[in-house]
């Protein structure tokens, strides 16, 4: 693990009550397809807040530091089925606690993970996988939740950042300094029904999507190479378009 990246890499913001909603919606508008979702974001880290009575407010937004109560998730896309994940969490002021890491194979239905046996909320290896899928369940709706509404800025909106890192040399005498273009995305779902158009505005950003080339394991251990692929109605994808 490496606790600094945390701060050098997009952030996506979510309150307790948004997280809720996020759930409810995830199961609303999806058609079973849990394990299917294109990455807005390649590489991130999702900050969740635990405490239903805390907010964030505008100090918090503004300096993106860390309060109690919070859950972060680092993710990072390996491929189009592999996605390896980091789980954090605050345990007091400005301190946090590595949970696990592990890597999620979406199609195989796989994790291989190991855990911080010391961890403050007694966690166990026999119960990992399980907390693993309910905490990563945020992570795939939040891609999904992010592509469909993307032109929505009341929903999705977001900040680019510039910040400096300084960092000593082995010897510990000079300092580097290099520049981090960050982005901070903060996420809102509005308590509303789902809209008819919202499912079909769903159903067809499904329809068709790209899978980059990626290893395979076969029942009997032996790995092979998928080609980069199309799936769905080639007819119907999009051009690559970045939107944030």
């Amino acid at each position: 693990m490496k606790f600094e990246r945390l701060d050098t890499v997009d952030r996506i913001l979510l309150t307790s009550e948004d997280s809720k909603r996020l759930d409810d919606w995830w199961l609303n508008i999806h058609e079973g397809a849990f394990n299917e979702f294109r990455p807005v974001l390649e590489e991130g880290v999702i900050i969740q807040e635990l405490d239903p009575h805390l907010k964030f407010d505008k100090d918090f937004v503004k300096a993106h530091g860390l309060t109690t109560s919070l859950a972060l998730l680092y993710f990072k896309q390996l491929d189009d089925v592999r996605v390896y994940y980091e789980i954090y969490r605050t345990i007091g002021e400005n301190q946090v606690e590595h949970i696990l890491e592990g890597t999620k194979n979406y199609v195989e239905l796989k994790s291989d993970l190991t855990i911080n046996k010391n961890n403050h909320i007694g966690l166990k290896i026999e119960h990992a996988v399980h907390y693993l899928d309910a905490v990563t369940s945020s992570h795939i709706a939040l891609m999904n939740y992010m592509e469909l509404y993307r032109d929505e800025r009341e929903r999705v909106s977001f900040q680019k950042l510039r910040k400096t890192k300084t960092k000593k040399t082995k010897k510990g005498k000079k300092k580097n300094t290099r520049p981090i273009n960050m982005v901070v995305y903060n996420i809102k779902i509005p308590d509303v029904h789902i809209t008819e158009e919202e499912r079909q505005a769903y159903k067809k950003m499904k329809e068709a999507w790209k899978v980059r080339g990626h290893w395979r394991t076969l029942p009997s251990g032996k790995k092979t190479w998928i080609k980069p692929h199309i799936k769905g109605n080639k007819e119907k994808l999009e051009p690559n378009i970045y939107h944030f």
